[in-house]
């Protein structure tokens, strides 16, 4: 069995039993306590950050799904020789991109908490939200 073929099952095998894990982790993880609870928000501020929340989750769940598409076809492509370096590296570039994406996300989100949160209530969540 080729070097590239036994790496490509390797890293296959990993990728799902990572997967699986996380999956796994996800169900089985107790809730974790709402940082935002301690912070004494006003209607309007739980109003909103409900809203940026939720748009967060959407966002991070759309781009999740595009990342384990990308990684799979990267697998497969690891594994087949007749795929170029040229597609290899352009796939790499796609998971890339996604990961980007991901952390526009990210930064959308907390810009958007420095809106809501005034600076007091954003020091104090810096702080675990005690």
């Amino acid at each position: 069995m080729g070097v590239w073929k036994r790496l490509g099952i390797g890293l296959l095998t990993i990728t799902m039993l990572i997967g699986g894990g996380t999956a796994f982790a996800q169900k089985e993880q107790p809730k974790e306590p709402d940082p935002f609870q301690n912070l004494g928000l006003s209607a309007d501020q739980k109003s909103k950050l409900d809203t940026a929340k939720k748009e967060r989750m959407s966002a991070l769940g759309a781009t999740q799904q595009k990342v384990v598409g990308i990684r799979q076809k990267l697998m497969s492509a690891m594994v087949d020789k007749k795929v170029s370096d040229r597609e290899i590296d352009k796939i790499a570039d796609d998971w890339a991109a996604a990961d980007k994406e991901a952390l526009k996300t990210e930064t959308k989100f907390y810009k958007t908490l420095r809106q809501i949160l005034t600076q007091e209530q954003l020091t104090k969540l810096s702080q675990g939200g005690k």
